[in-house]
């Protein structure tokens, strides 16, 4: 199997090139991952404490902030980091905490074998569900330590069918793996890997981070001053149908939304307007004026501000396909929350329903209720907090039960 995978790859590298000609992503795809190896530090060579994470996506790599600001802190040590994805690089201007960035080679042995190589790494550190087979299998035969952290597993997971057995067989390539909850470490088991360990996810202890940062938005709090601010964030069309018919309808004075989409391309601002019939302007624009109803947020980087200026939010996601996204981003500012329903992929956004603390939401006249109880009750609203607090306060220090298990 591991032949036939390699001669998989080598011919889809072969292939590629092709396919870009008539597909732009493809040929970004070709063309990023051409220059990696000349756009590698040669310093890593010579370093004896190079750390490797690897990424899907930048919310992959979110997840790895606080473990990676530890290690900074603890080690002297240069953090590499690779992303798979083109969304994860396109965004790495906002990476302030690695020394390092690149795009993953395609796992080929050859590509695995001069990557290793050449970044050098002490330890490997895989997130979430990253399973390269190559790369892997020669972190192995090399004893480089290599670890999976806030794995979330299922006996549905696709690399335990009969069919992908080979990718699931590589999960005992890993020298730890970190795991969100009990039930993936019994998942895990049953399969037969036994190299793991419930650390808890690190989503709560990145999100703690963000209480110790400025979260001022000076932009924003003329505007907002003696209103009931609703913070709407990573909004989808779906999410999108219940919030324009609110905002279009209450008779709420004293209520400004911000409206921060997941999409912020022109043609899909241009969408938002279109739909929302009362007074708006862009967070972009040079004047904002004071007796808007909705504030929309044109660009990218500052929802997890705008979280600490909600007295209640809505997380988007939910009520689509797309994938619910980062509830604790919003509940880290203690305030209540309201998600679609559809969240179940999600742990945190399980517990906190189940334990009553997070509001999901199916339809248009349950959304209308949950806002207007969740105004108009202080009780409500505290109630709320509280549960939220109990949570993160429970569930904190995934990140400090990684630290002591690394080889380092």
């Amino acid at each position: 199997m591991n032949i036939l995978y390699s001669l998989f790859l080598n011919f889809v590298q072969l292939i590629l090139p092709i396919v870009g000609l008539f597909n732009p992503r493809i040929k970004r795809f070709i063309i990023y991952r051409k220059k990696i190896f000349n756009e590698i530090d040669y310093t890593f060579q010579s370093s004896k404490n190079n750390i490797w994470f690897h990424a899907a996506s930048l919310g992959e790599y979110e997840l790895a902030v606080p473990l990676i600001l530890e290690l900074k802190k603890k080690k002297n040590c240069k953090i590499i980091l690779t992303f798979f994805s083109e969304s994860g690089f396109k965004l790495k201007n906002r990476i302030k905490e690695v020394d390092q960035y690149l795009y993953l080679p395609i796992d080929t042995k050859s590509n695995a074998k001069k990557f290793i190589e050449k970044i050098n790494p002490s330890i490997s550190i895989f997130i979430k569900s990253e399973i390269w087979p190559n790369f892997l299998t020669l972190l192995k035969k090399k004893k480089i330590p290599t670890y999976l952290i806030n794995g979330r597993f299922t006996d549905n997971d696709w690399y335990f069918s009969k069919i992908n057995y080979f990718f699931g067989k590589h999960l005992k390539s890993f020298e730890k793996i970190f795991v969100q909850d009990n039930n993936s470490e019994k998942v895990l088991e049953k399969h037969g890997i036994n190299n793991v360990i419930n650390s808890g996810s690190t989503k709560v202890d990145r999100s703690i981070i963000q209480l110790s940062l400025d979260n001022t938005i000076s932009k924003i709090e003329e505007i907002i001053k003696n209103k009931i601010v609703f913070v709407c964030g990573s909004t989808w069309a779906e999410d999108e149908a219940f919030i324009f018919k609110f905002l279009n309808e209450t008779k709420k004075d004293d209520l400004i939304c911000l409206l921060a989409p997941h999409d912020v391309s022109k043609s899909n601002i241009q969408r938002i307007e279109k739909n929302i019939s009362v007074s708006f302007d862009k967070y972009s624009s040079d004047t904002i004026h004071s007796e808007i109803k909705v504030l929309i947020i044109d660009t990218i980087g500052d929802l997890k501000k705008l979280y600490s200026y909600a007295d209640l939010s809505y997380v988007g996601g939910g009520m689509g396909t797309k994938g619910l996204h980062n509830i604790l981003e919003a509940c880290i500012f203690m305030n209540p929350v309201i998600i679609g329903k559809n969240y179940t992929e999600f742990i945190e956004a399980v517990d906190l329903v189940n334990l009553n603390g997070v509001n999901s939401i199916s339809g248009y006249v349950e959304f209308i209720e949950t806002i207007e109880s969740l105004i108009e009750s202080n009780d409500l609203r505290k109630e709320k907090k509280q549960i939220i607090e109990k949570y993160i306060n429970t569930n904190k220090g995934a990140t400090n039960k990684i630290l002591k298990n690394l080889k380092i």
